[in-house]
């Protein structure tokens, strides 16, 4: 069975994102939305995160420009960032040679024209992400019908996202042995409040997966 890497979203605190690294996790994502309840904002500070070692830190951002997003990634040290807008091709590989780059895809589970948008992003990011639509951006806490996946010609390794948690160890399971999932993206099913996550359940679901 391919073994996902495990991304762990929403983090607000650098004690937990050190926890997190010591887990094994591979990466930390940090929401940089100003409408989002789990907005890193002033939580962590740049110079902290930065020198923090072991784990790939990703910054989230919504239809931002380059500039602040490049300045992100600099003052907080980040290695990817993940656009969860509705950024154009052209804008995500502005930033392409610069730093890894995350497109997340707001997906119902119904979409017939899925393969055609994602081609038309392939050569301007490194990965794909796939989350749950909704009105508000992210951390909906819902998922969608992963079958769109398994029926859509997907050219690029993608993140798999949308209100997975622990009782979703066997179903995701039974989706990555016949998927190509490079990551499994977790948040708001492992938080005792936005933003901060009960690291025993983050625990236990690393040990289930494997």
């Amino acid at each position: 069975m391919n073994q996902p890497r495990i991304k762990v979203c929403g983090m607000t605190s650098i004690q937990q994102v050190q926890e997190l690294a010591a887990l094994g996790v591979d990466y930390a994502g940090f929401i940089f939305y100003e409408g989002s309840p789990r907005f890193v904002g002033s939580k962590i500070a740049g110079e902290d995160l930065k020198s923090l070692t072991g784990i790939q830190k990703v910054g989230v951002f919504v239809n931002e420009t380059v500039e602040a997003i490049l300045q992100a990634a600099a003052d907080f040290g980040l290695n990817a960032v993940q656009l969860h807008g509705d950024e154009a091709p052209e804008l995500c590989k502005t930033l392409l040679d610069k730093v890894k780059v995350i497109k997340a895809f707001r997906v119902r589970g119904d979409e017939t024209a899925l393969a055609e948008l994602l081609a038309s992003y392939e050569d301007s990011v490194d990965y794909f992400l796939f989350d749950t639509r909704a009105q508000e951006y992210g951390g909906t806490g819902k998922q969608f019908d992963w079958s769109v996946l398994t029926n859509t010609s997907i050219n690029k390794p993608y993140f798999l996202s949308g209100g997975i948690g622990a009782d979703d160890v066997e179903q995701v399971k039974g989706f990555i042995k016949t998927n190509n999932v490079f990551s499994l993206d977790v948040n708001s099913k492992f938080e005792i409040e936005p933003g901060v996550k009960d690291m025993e359940r983050v625990k236990h679901f690393i040990q289930d997966i494997q």
